[in-house]
């Protein structure tokens, strides 16, 4: 029963090291492995209190094991209950608008460790609105005094505000722009809002730093907060939060070690010869098993992903990620999905009409192989839709015949095949 409990507590706090939505929630809660493990340390109380009846060898076997993992959960814990009492480093506070002009009520409001584009994406839901603002306020907090400049690289319009200075102005509507602005801060924390507004089509914003002039680097999430803090406090938020991944990591480590001695009883050990003699039994000799696995091995580690250098590779990782991609859409709008699935459509017009547009062109030029530019890939919802719908017609980074938005900038090589009224499809040789 121990060795039971500890498996499940260990996958509960695995699960709480990993983040299924990055920046927002993780694949377990936290605090349901605690509770995993206590009930692991009342079994092992009670495994204790009938230490009599219970073999020598068998209490040997698991003692140390045991206690090395019930310490490591045990400071796991303790951490996780520290962690929020230092309020510092836990993000800023977002305010999403339904309109352009940060007006009335929010329709929601959210802590985000990070401001940024997937950030956004997912706050709406994978879906956000065509006209929307977000304003994020909390403060920004220094380990060390000089001249820092910041830049904001946004379409549309964004602004940063620090210490109640307008440091970055990069209002308005507009394509991909970077504007930038410097501001002397000592070491501390200051106020700090960042605002962001979307006008229509791509929606892209990111905001880096840097320090008496050295190279740009984003915004680190420790330094941000949602409260006024110390940076002695905030460098205590970012020392628990290091320490909490490490002993999550020993206690899963633990609690493998202990599974192991659990299940290496002479019962067990019987058993797991059984299996091993099913496996190897199904092989000729010991080569082919030793070749069969070097296959498995092979394909496990083969380099998808080469630089280029393969076409084949290539292909084949673009089309798990846009299946990945479009299957994760789907979950995180799931009963749209299944409303959509369950209401019979006899045409395309469901369809955004920027997917409409590429449809239609695709067709009428027959473009077998076709690209998007990075503005039409940012919207993730209309990307999955002009994939599955131009389907067998392939998404190749290769190919020669490209969408872009009307707009856009494009190279000069490239020749204008036909124009939309959103989208425009150009051949570049």
């Amino acid at each position: 029963m121990i060795t039971l409990t500890a498996a499940i507590a260990g996958m509960l706090t695995a699960g709480a090291l990993v983040e299924s939505a990055a920046g927002t929630t993780r694949l377990f809660d936290p605090r349901s492995a605690a509770l995993a493990w206590m009930l692991c340390a009342c079994l092992a109380g009670v495994a204790m209190a009938m230490g009599p009846r219970i073999s020598p060898d068998t209490v040997a076997r698991h003692r140390r094991p045991l206690a090395l993992l019930l310490g490591a959960a045990l400071v796991w814990i303790l951490l996780g209950v520290m962690r929020p009492a230092l309020h510092a480093a836990d993000g800023l506070v977002g305010e999403y608008f339904t309109n352009s002009e940060w007006n009335g009520a929010p329709a929601f409001s959210a802590a985000d460790p990070e401001p940024s584009t997937a950030g956004m994406r997912r706050r709406w839901d994978g879906v956000p609105p065509e006209r929307f603002s977000v304003r994020w306020t909390g403060f920004l907090t220094v380990g060390r005094s000089g001249m820092y400049t910041f830049a904001t690289t946004s379409d549309d319009g964004s602004q940063l505000i620090v210490d109640n200075q307008l440091v970055v102005d990069n209002t308005g509507p507009h394509g991909l722009r970077t504007r930038s602005g410097s501001i002397r801060l000592d070491r501390g924390s200051y106020a700090v809002a960042l605002r962001y507004v979307q006008y229509g089509a791509a929606l892209v914003l990111d905001w880096s730093w840097s320090l008496d002039g050295s190279g740009y680097s984003r915004v680190p999430a420790w330094a941000l907060s949602q409260r006024r803090t110390t940076y002695a406090t905030a460098l205590s938020a970012r020392i628990v939060d290091s320490a909490l991944w490490v002993f999550g990591i020993v206690t899963v480590l633990a609690a493998a070690r202990y599974i192991r001695v659990g299940l290496s009883g002479e019962e067990m050990g019987r058993w797991a010869a059984d299996r091993r003699l099913e496996v190897t039994a199904s092989y000729r000799n010991t080569e082919s098993l030793v070749f069969s696995v070097l296959i498995i091995v092979a394909i496990l580690f083969m380099p998808w992903e080469d630089g280029g250098q393969s076409p084949f590779y290539s292909s084949v990782g673009g089309t798990i990620r846009t299946l990945n991609g479009t299957a994760v859409t789907m979950l995180r709008r799931f009963d749209a999905f299944q409303a959509d699935i369950n209401k019979p459509h006899s045409d395309e017009s469901i369809l955004p009409i920027r997917v409409q547009e590429m449809l239609t062109m695709l067709r009428g030029h027959g473009v077998e192989r076709y690209r998007v530019s990075e503005s039409i890939e940012a919207d993730s919802w209309g990307f999955q839709q002009i994939v599955a719908s131009a389907w067998p017609r392939k998404l190749e980074k290769e190919a020669k015949a490209e969408f872009v938005l009307n707009g856009e900038p494009v190279l000069s090589n490239c020749q204008l095949v036909d124009k939309q009224r959103e989208v425009s499809l150009v051949y570049c040789p």
